[in-house]
């Protein structure tokens, strides 16, 4: 199940960076569009000001107001949203990502460690000259990667909630690697019964240093998830009100430049 496990965080994974990609962009057009509409209201007054003398008109400084209103908050709103964007994926995906390649990690050095116990040598793999076990070479190999997915965690922990756990996982990854390396000893000299032991016993077995590594990537993972949804809720909240607001104000814009317009038309009756 692991490799298929693995396989669907790929993709989901995939798809939550092509969501950033999709939501980081400006929406340019909009803005030519909010512009657009300020300088046609500009060129409006002022050539109802060349034609009547007259210095301003309500409606039409009305419909301006309303509509670089609607185009400040435009820019503002999706500015502060960005940020919180940019800061859920700095302090919260960038993290969550290391931590969920470490926790898979230590999941395959677990059972490719297991599974040593059970092939006992019936599975091999060359590397360089020698002839080794195939799934504790593996487990060597995931080992590493879980060490070097914690000791990324670290660096890009921001705070101490989010640095303990990471500092509690590799010391007992440390152990883990220790009470291994006895386990294939025993299993070495042909002691199977007590390597067995040292992987799936009861007490001062590999299984407990798994288990503490697992319980906290669990809990680095919890205070990750929660600062990637405050920052990204944060960001969501500056454009709450944003398309019922712009509305609003688009109305108010179009009844004062028709107002506006209409109020000079009705001089000339």
């Amino acid at each position: 199940m692991l490799p298929a496990a693995e396989d669907l965080y790929k993709k989901e994974n995939q798809r939550l960076q092509d969501d950033y990609a999709a939501a980081k962009p400006y929406p340019w057009a909009a803005i030519a569009l909010g512009v657009l509409a300020l300088a046609a209201l500009a060129w409006a007054q002022h050539r109802n000001y060349r034609r009547t003398n007259r210095v301003l008109n309500h409606g039409m400084v009305a419909a301006s107001a309303a509509s670089a209103a609607v185009l400040l908050w435009l820019v503002v709103g999706h500015s502060v949203a960005r940020a919180g964007l940019n800061e859920s994926y700095d302090h919260g995906v960038r993290s969550l990502n290391v931590l969920h390649e470490a926790r898979i990690a230590s999941l395959k050095a677990r059972g490719n460690e297991n599974l040593t116990l059970v092939a006992r040598g019936a599975e091999t793999v060359k590397v360089g000259e020698t002839t080794v076990d195939a799934y504790d070479h593996d487990f060597t190999e995931e080992i590493a990667t879980l060490g070097k997915g914690l000791a990324a965690a670290a660096r890009l922990a921001d705070d101490r909630a989010g640095e303990k756990p990471v500092t509690t996982a590799e010391g007992n990854m440390a152990e883990w690697k220790k009470r291994h390396t006895a386990a294939r000893a025993q299993d070495d000299n042909g002691n199977y019964e007590q390597a067995l032991a040292l992987v799936i016993g009861a007490k001062g077995a590999t299984g407990e240093c798994f288990d503490g590594v697992d319980a906290s990537l669990a809990t680095a993972l919890d205070h990750e998830q929660h600062e990637f949804k405050q920052a990204a809720g944060d960001g969501l909240d500056a454009m709450g009100g944003l398309p019922l607001g712009a509305a609003v104000l688009a109305v108010l814009a179009a009844a004062g430049a028709v107002l506006g317009i209409g109020r000079r038309l009705s001089e000339y009756r």
